[in-house]
């Protein structure tokens, strides 16, 4: 009984420290309450983006002038629960990845098409190319906009069932998917039947047999522990993990110019320096997950035939990303034509 009223105690005051205005103290410190489902680690990305932010901040503002509290390890639920509670002003920032961001923002669906990136580059050239332009699509659909953004490498396959290394050998396994139109069609163009969860259910799903796998960069594999529960990893390039660091852009507008102008800028800083993380955090994965006993299987032998399916649905799923802009932005940058 005891412990119970203590549960329910603690889970009242953590609504509370989440629910509450934001007030400025003597000093009219400007508290900005962060949100993101990783566990803090030294090999966590999202959690160095947080230390990154908040350093910047206190650089250019001072320490005593704003405040970054973390709340990590979805303490304050999913990833589209912390974007919904940016937009509604209970949080101020929060990271995701950009196929739960795409939810809320359709045009942000560029990011999620197969194959869009060769590689982190093509990825940051877009970003930088089109900056402007992806925010005021952002603004427009979800009232945020992006601060930042980042790339935790290409999202690969695990699984507990068998080696992959052709679609053949993936079509028995049951794939866990986000929550994600596009995503969920890939799987299915490749023969296999995906299965949406969110993030925050995936490891007790791949534990107790309910799927037999899941595609994340090799750092989440790392940090959400994966490896206790899956043998193998097959690497196609077919998404690159890339999350905005999101705001409300009627909250960012509110603050005072120089805070701002501060955030604007520890923003677009960010975003050059995880790119130098990246590399660091990609191959001490790897080489901590090959420690941890798993597999790697390699690239697809037929990855072609991959790329030709995933392609292919592109033009099904254009009715659902509805103004293409940014879509056709890319495909500018890239020097590329887009599919029909």
């Amino acid at each position: 009984m005891r412990k119970g009223f203590v549960t329910l105690m603690l889970a009242l005051c953590c609504a509370w420290m989440v629910s509450a205005p934001v007030t400025a103290d003597a000093a009219d410190k400007i508290v900005i309450r962060f949100a993101h489902s990783n566990t803090p680690t030294d090999m966590d990305p999202y959690h160095a983006l947080v230390t990154k932010m908040q350093d910047k901040l206190a650089q250019k503002l001072g320490a005593d002038r704003v405040e970054i509290q973390e709340f990590p390890a979805g303490q304050i639920g999913s990833e589209e629960r912390s974007f919904q509670d940016v937009q509604q002003g209970i949080l101020q920032m929060t990271v995701l990845a950009v196929n739960n961001a795409s939810i809320f923002a359709p045009s942000l669906g560029a990011f999620d098409l197969p194959y869009i990136f060769k590689n982190v580059k093509e990825f940051d050239d877009c970003v930088e190319q089109n900056w402007d332009l992806i925010n005021k699509r952002m603004e427009a659909e979800s009232g945020t906009v992006a601060i930042a953004w980042h790339s935790q490498g290409f999202r690969f396959i695990t699984n507990s069932k068998q080696p992959v290394t052709t679609l053949k050998d993936l079509a028995p396994v049951k794939i866990r998917t986000p929550n994600n139109p596009i995503m969920i069609g890939v799987y299915r163009a490749w023969g296999t039947a995906p299965v949406p969860m969110a993030m925050d259910e995936t490891f007790n799903a791949l534990q107790q047999k309910v799927v037999d796998g899941q595609d994340n960069p090799l750092v989440s594999i790392a940090t959400n522990r994966f490896y206790e529960v899956q043998k193998y990893i097959t690497e196609p390039h077919y998404k690159l993990w890339t999350g905005p660091v999101v705001v409300s852009a009627e909250w960012l507008r509110s603050l005072p110019e120089d805070v701002q102008k501060a955030i604007i800028e520890a923003g677009r800083e960010t975003t050059v320096e995880m790119r130098d993380l990246l590399d660091k955090q990609e191959t001490a994965s790897r080489a901590f997950l090959k420690e941890k006993g798993m597999v790697f299987c390699g690239v697809p032998a037929d990855e072609d035939e991959w790329m030709k399916r995933a392609v292919g649905i592109w033009p099904e799923f254009y009715p659902q990303i509805k103004n293409m802009e940014i879509v056709e932005a890319f495909m500018k940058t890239l020097g590329r034509e887009l599919p029909r």
